[in-house]
């Protein structure tokens, strides 16, 4: 076998394991998040996430050796995955069709679940916390961009709003179990957009102090 032939060789063999290794890594990342939404944080160990992804239990501590490693990296997944969520529509001028999509996002109870186990391991792990904080801010980002997308007028109370609602609605609905609500969680995100001013209504008082 010539250098060049061996070099390709070694070459494709590494390539092939650094595949392996991405796709384990993303099963038992699939299998965490999997266990956290219907165990709770209480719930959330090792052995469950280990038996649910198919490997052994050093396969997983391979990757990720504590329980801590392995929740951050849920927790990273979980952030990533709501905000790209919320990207998808953080642009649309409509209040109406912002606000269902917003509920669309909220009313998904698997996610509300995370969301809390997160916030309880928050509470305990100052890293997870740190992780949490990112989320708030980017959610603050993207709203932003929604209310200024709609036309209405944008204030660090206005986005604190916007996002109190939301997670008081996901919270409750998930205690509750309404049928309806994606409904009413819409309703109530455009009820609270319409009590917002829009940037129009700010020009005529801004021409007649000029």
């Amino acid at each position: 076998m010539t250098p060049r032939c061996l070099r390709a060789k070694v070459w494709y063999i590494n390539q092939t394991a650094e595949h392996a290794v991405q796709d384990r890594r993303q099963i038992i990342l699939e299998a965490a998040l999997a266990t956290l939404r219907e165990e709770g944080y209480l719930g959330f160990t090792q052995p469950r996430v280990a038996a649910r992804a198919g490997v052994r239990q050093s396969h997983l501590t391979y990757y990720f050796p504590t329980r801590l490693a392995l929740i951050e990296a849920v927790a990273r997944t979980a952030i990533e995955g709501q905000l790209a969520a919320v990207d998808a529509f953080a642009g649309e001028s409509s209040p109406k069709v912002t606000a269902a999509s917003i509920a669309s996002v909220a009313m998904r109870h698997e996610n509300t679940r995370v969301l809390m186990a997160l916030a309880q391991a928050a509470d305990e792990e100052p890293s997870i916390r740190s992780l949490f904080r990112e989320l708030a801010e980017g959610v603050a980002v993207r709203i932003t961009r929604m209310l200024e997308a709609m036309g209405l007028v944008v204030t660090k109370e206005h986005v604190s709003m916007v996002h109190s609602l939301v997670v008081g609605l996901a919270v409750i609905e998930l205690a509750v179990g309404r049928t309806d609500a994606k409904r009413r969680a819409t309703v109530a995100i455009e009820t609270l957009f319409s009590l917002f001013p829009t940037e129009d209504s700010k020009e005529p008082t801004r021409r007649a102090k000029s």
